[in-house]
């Protein structure tokens, strides 16, 4: 199928994908806070991060994967990091030494009910534009820092 990124015969190749994707998305929630567009950027922070655990959960997946049980979830969903198994996958990768990894996740999956929900107070936790800023920027920096490590000085993956 063309524009499908097998993981398993190109782990590198979708692990770089992956990291490209969190760049990119992470320039885009940049642009969306500079125009005040709050809930378009709150998305692009989540997607950002989304991504990024993608391939972190990938670049790590025989660490990740010990028994048959777990090995087979990873490999059918949860290299793709979806938004139900976030947290679970935030605490394998924290126990892996990702530090940071689990309050990040927390924090954009915030981020991403804030995206689909604005300010509603029965849907959401933040009041005013100030923490959900606040929140964003934290996720993007936490992002740009892991980008930094797993891609290397050169830019590059591992």
């Amino acid at each position: 199928m063309e524009g499908y990124l097998d993981f398993k015969s190109k782990p590198r190749e979708y692990v770089e994908a992956r990291i490209e994707e969190a760049r990119a998305e992470a320039r885009l929630a940049e642009e969306m806070l500079r125009r005040e567009l709050y809930q378009n950027a709150a998305n692009k922070a989540f997607m950002a991060l989304k991504a990024l655990v993608s391939a972190l959960v990938v670049s790590r997946l025989d660490a990740l994967a010990k028994d048959g049980k777990r090995r087979e979830w990873y490999e059918r969903v949860g290299y793709a990091a979806p938004t139900t198994g976030l947290v679970k996958i935030a605490k394998d990768l924290e126990a892996l030494g990702i530090k940071g990894i689990e309050p990040a996740v927390k924090t954009a999956l915030m981020l991403h009910r804030f995206a689909y929900n604005g300010f509603d107070p029965n849907f959401v936790d933040y009041s005013d534009v100030d923490e959900v800023v606040s929140d964003i920027r934290q996720v993007l920096d936490f992002v740009e820092r892991a980008v930094q490590q797993i891609a290397g000085p050169d830019g590059g993956g591992r």
